[in-house]
């Protein structure tokens, strides 16, 4: 194991393997002269160029791995393993540039039929806080919409040939030419049951014209691009690297970001410690340049500590099990600062899941009458909990 020193509220050290350091020196559009060198002296040594390749298809920061390896050291890069992420970033730029096009097609054909369309993370992202669209892996256009323009925009894109997979109360997931063209199309940026209490105008109401592939398109504004990206990651636990690349590659792009204005809505919306872990683990894993003034407002108590440590060890263990919903209730209690808020989240994410309604195992672990039928909703939870009593015992640290 070796040592990568982070900076960040406090000087912490944290030990990697030698392939998951070189992966984080190389996750970054700018390379300072030290990772730079680091970079040179770490690829020079006994690396397992498979399993730095693997973890970096895992976490979706393929391209950017390529592109540092590339301009700072490919001659210690054997040449087969040199092959595969030069095949690997091409594909990766192609698939890009494609739908770049149907975006901005899709953006033409519904600015014609009036309807407004507000594209975020995908090309947008790429092209706004990365520089260029072949540095972040894209798998889809995400769109948000009206929600009383859903429907139509819905049925016209069925009229284009997309085909509806999966249609959930926030989202549809649309593919045509057999998964060539992948789309993400939004009524709301993040489900209600995963998100805090933020508007659903606040994302049209912050936005600016971009120049984008020669035509104009709505553009979040720096602080609403933070604020999306954050309630992503956190949705997901932060389970991908490129999630904590995106938040470091934003503080790179835009230093003069309004952060007194982003804590003090951090604060109206009670998500202070969401937005402190996604900044915390930007600075300790890729040495996001935050002004002092800012770490110094971060969260950095003995249940922050905990989170980081928690989304570290996940990241880069090797064996990544998938995350059942109790372990996500729990993640996104942890987030919260205020006891209604996590009350919130809990009754939701078990409403969601279809946890508080009664199944035929509870009708069978104890008989009732019907006029005693209530008492299954407080045996329901019991039940869970003694299904995942270990799983969660584990997950809190408790053996």
């Amino acid at each position: 194991m070796h040592t990568l020193l982070e900076s960040g509220t406090e000087k912490q050290e944290i030990n990697f393997c030698l392939e998951i350091e070189l992966l984080l020196c190389c996750v970054r559009t700018q390379l300072q002269p030290s990772i730079t060198q680091r970079i040179k002296t770490i690829a020079q040594q006994d690396i397992d160029w498979e399993y730095l390749i693997k973890i970096a298809n895992r976490h979706g920061v393929t391209p950017l791995l390529y592109w540092s390896l590339k301009i700072t050291c490919s001659e210690s890069v054997p040449q087969t393993q040199l092959d595969v992420l030069q095949n690997s970033f091409q594909a990766n730029s192609y698939n890009n540039l494609l739908l770049t096009q149907e975006l901005v097609k899709l953006l033409d054909f519904f600015e014609k039929e009036k309807i407004s369309l507000l594209p975020f993370k995908g090309p947008i992202l790429a092209a706004t806080v990365y520089g260029n669209l072949g540095l972040r892996t894209i798998s889809d256009l995400d769109i948000l919409v009206h929600r009383q323009d859903f429907q139509k925009v819905l049925d016209l894109l069925i009229q284009r040939g997309y085909e509806q997979i999966i249609n959930v109360q926030w989202e549809s997931h649309l593919i045509r030419e057999s998964g060539k063209y992948n789309i993400d199309l939004h009524s709301d940026i993040i489900p209600k049951h995963l998100s805090c209490s933020i508007s659903e105008n606040y994302w049209w109401e912050n936005t600016q014209p971009f120049s984008f592939a020669g035509a104009k398109v709505p553009n979040l504004s720096p602080e609403a691009w933070f604020f999306l990206i954050c309630l992503n990651g956190n949705k997901e636990s932060w389970k991908h690297l490129n999630r904590i690349c995106d938040i470091a590659e934003l503080i790179r792009a835009y230093p003069q970001m309004d952060w007194e204005g982003i804590f003090e809505k951090a604060n109206k919306l009670r998500c202070k410690r969401l937005i402190s872990l996604a900044l915390l683990l930007a600075v300790k894993l890729l040495q996001a340049p935050l002004p002092e003034n800012v770490l110094k407002k971060l969260q950095s108590d003995s249940k922050m500590q905990s989170l980081i440590k928690k989304v570290i060890e996940q990241l880069f263990s090797e064996k990544q099990e998938r995350q059942i919903e109790v372990h996500r209730t729990l993640f996104h209690i942890k987030t919260r600062e205020n006891l209604i808020d996590k009350f919130q989240v809990f009754m939701s994410l078990m409403n969601y899941s279809g946890w508080l309604q009664p199944t035929e195992k509870d009708l069978n672990f104890v008989r009732l009458p019907k006029s005693l039928y209530f008492l299954y909703y407080l045996i329901r939870p019991i039940r869970i909990f003694h299904k995942y009593q270990q799983s969660l015992l584990n997950y809190l640290g408790i053996n």
